[in-house]
């Protein structure tokens, strides 16, 4: 007499089948994951590490459609590293923080009116010729956008 099969014998078999590349498919994502989780926690090591971490931000956020989703609150994470390591490492040179502002928008590709948001074209213009002050809103506005802290458009104009 033959044995029937019951469904959950049916699906169990398959499983079983399919564990091994289950297992590895999963293994690959697990490594992925705590890759992502140690970049969120673990201190930069060094300046290749500080690279390495620049480029998961970037990419973090290509992949977040706003700043609730979790590759966005992941790229925060890195970044609170980032900056942890560059506050201890890296040098600021004294600058205004029109200076500071040039500077950032060079090194990016940032046009003034890419920052329209935050201010009007003649108004960023004027802050990095040194003729205005920034605003309380303007130095927060600019700091959220280049991912910078706040300090750095504060001081001497």
């Amino acid at each position: 007499m033959m044995e029937r099969l019951s469904p959950n014998t049916l699906q169990l078999e398959g499983l079983i089948a399919s564990l091994p590349l289950l297992l590895q498919t999963t293994a690959g994502q697990l490594e992925a994951l705590s890759l992502l989780l140690r970049s969120c926690t673990n201190p930069v090591e060094n300046d290749g590490d500080l690279q390495g971490r620049m480029a998961l931000i970037d990419a973090l956020y290509a992949c977040a459609t706003d700043v609730e989703h979790f590759a966005a609150q992941c790229a925060e994470r890195v970044a609170d590293r980032v900056h942890e390591y560059e506050m201890k490492h890296l040098r600021m040179p004294d600058v205004s923080p029109g200076e500071a502002l040039s500077v950032l928008m060079k090194e990016r590709g940032i046009r003034q009116v890419d920052l329209q948001h935050i201010a009007t074209q003649s108004v960023i213009s004027d802050i990095i010729n040194g003729k205005r002050a920034m605003n309380v809103s303007q130095i927060k506005g600019l700091a959220r956008f280049f991912r910078v802290p706040v300090d750095m458009f504060i001081g001497q104009s």
